[in-house]
């Protein structure tokens, strides 16, 4: 609901009460509470049902001491990995993983207690493991109702945001309340009266927006700076640098226009992921590598490996594995044609193994090397063309996707983006998702990725 209005400040608050925003602060603390509340019923509903399961009676097994003993250690943990956020409250899949989390702190802390303090041999290892199965799978039901609730109880917006027009037209910004200033308040010399006024206006919201000219800039944020609120200034000139946060050098302001994904923490999890997936699988797969690695050496001469340079992380080049599917003499190491359909240079065997993406498995070695990862954007030949233009030449954001390590899988493949690149749209599709993977990475999201490749490994668009 966008109300844009120029009546005066003075005014404004007692003719359109009804307009102004309203703190959500209350709110959020609430559903933070009822929340709470949702997920110690969904652990005591574990309790009950693992004790039914486990012995035919409810709390059968525990007494009173262990019962409590549970509430807060999970609400240390609740706290802990912000469990009860605002972002927690309103988006499904973030609720989800926070309180997993949570509750898996919480049985780590629980456990480690009982079996420190030598209380372990009275309590049932068995009970306490289908304990917390079963408060999982109540937290999986409650929490997603409990998002619905909140976000009706919301409105659908987390905070309430107020919207002042200093000398520019009124645009719409979304669900949020648009006040027209211009001519009602001097920010360059405002009066006490009327910073009184614009504080009974800013007290009931949880964010403030300022949309006015470059040369009143410094002046609304003289006058913010005072107002014990969340204030921002709108600038649209930054769009055309892409930046992304202000920072400062010297004593000097600069704007940061990039940054890695991934920081340290992120990075040693998704390695530690990487090497572990990378090691297993390749073990457990070296018996079907041996026997492609076999027919491709008997089908036709040649190696069985294939080198190729790629573009990496940093924009780097380095030489990627893949299975030989072509005949020697016919390879691209350049890759500047991409394989078709009905391409004439893929044998029999390299046909195959291109169906179903068994070509790809000597990248398992990139990934143990560190030159790729399980899951990130597909790493392209240096010379790989879309409609006769190379990539970077279709759109100029191509280098943006090498800020992380390509991937033996993607989100653009598990969205159906493979094959070749004959129009523009077959790049710029594949490259919306990189840049979406890139922006958003989670460690979740990589596992989601890996699990749903596996609907994918056969594709019609592999040849």
């Amino acid at each position: 609901m966008n109300q844009h209005t120029g009546i005066a400040i003075d005014s404004l608050a007692s003719t359109t009460r009804g307009r102004r925003p309203v703190s959500k602060h209350k709110q959020r603390v609430f559903l933070a509470a009822t929340l709470l509340l949702t997920d110690l019923v969904a652990i005591f509903l574990g309790l009950a049902l693992a004790s039914m399961i486990r012995f035919g009676h409810v709390w059968t097994g525990l007494d009173s001491r262990n019962i409590l003993a549970i509430a807060p250690f999970y609400v240390i943990s609740a706290v802990a990995v912000r469990a009860l956020s605002g972002e927690a409250l309103i988006r499904l899949a973030e609720t989800l993983k926070r309180g997993m989390v949570a509750l898996g702190a919480t049985a780590s802390m629980l456990l480690y207690l009982l079996f420190a303090t030598q209380d372990g041999d009275q309590v049932s290892r068995a009970l306490l493991t289908l304990t917390f199965a079963c408060a999982a799978a109540m937290l999986l039901v409650l929490r997603p109702l409990h998002v619905h609730f909140a976000r009706h109880h919301l409105g659908g917006e987390l905070y309430s945001v107020l919207v002042l027009n200093d000398g520019v037209f009124p645009a719409s910004l979304g669900r949020h309340i648009s006040i027209n200033v211009s001519g009602r308040f001097d920010a360059a010399n405002p009066s006490a009266e009327d910073y009184d006024r614009l504080a009974g206006l800013l007290v009931c919201c949880d964010r403030v927006v300022v949309r006015c000219t470059p040369d009143k800039r410094d002046l609304w944020a003289h006058v913010l700076q005072g107002m014990n609120v969340h204030a921002e200034i709108i600038a649209p000139e930054i769009t055309q640098t892409r930046a992304i946060a202000v920072s400062s050098f010297a004593g000097r302001p600069t704007f940061l226009v990039a940054k890695g994904p991934l920081n340290l923490r992120d990075r040693m999890l998704k390695r530690g992921f990487d090497i572990i997936v990378a090691a297993g699988a390749l073990l457990f797969l070296a018996p079907v590598m041996l026997l492609v690695a076999v027919a491709i050496r008997l089908e036709s001469p040649g190696p069985a490996l294939f080198r190729q340079k790629r573009i990496g992380r940093q924009n780097r080049l380095f030489d990627i594995f893949k299975f030989r599917s072509m005949r020697v003499e016919t390879s691209d190491l350049g890759g500047r044609r991409s394989a078709t359909r009905d391409d004439d240079r893929i044998t029999r065997v390299g046909r195959f193994i291109r169906r179903t993406s068994i070509d790809e498995l000597p990248q398992l070695l990139n990934v143990l090397k560190g030159d790729m990862s399980i899951v990130g954007p597909r790493p392209h030949a240096v010379h790989s063309t879309a409609k006769s233009k190379l990539f970077w030449e279709v759109d100029e954001r191509y280098w943006y996707r090498h800020a992380c390590k390509p991937g033996i899988t993607g989100l653009a493949q598990i969205r159906g983006y493979r094959g070749a690149t004959h129009e523009e749209r077959d790049l710029t599709d594949r490259l919306e998702a990189d840049l979406e993977y890139v922006g958003k990475w989670s460690f979740w999201n990589d596992v989601a990725i890996i699990l749903k490749t596996v609907m994918v490994v056969v594709h019609p668009n592999a040849y």
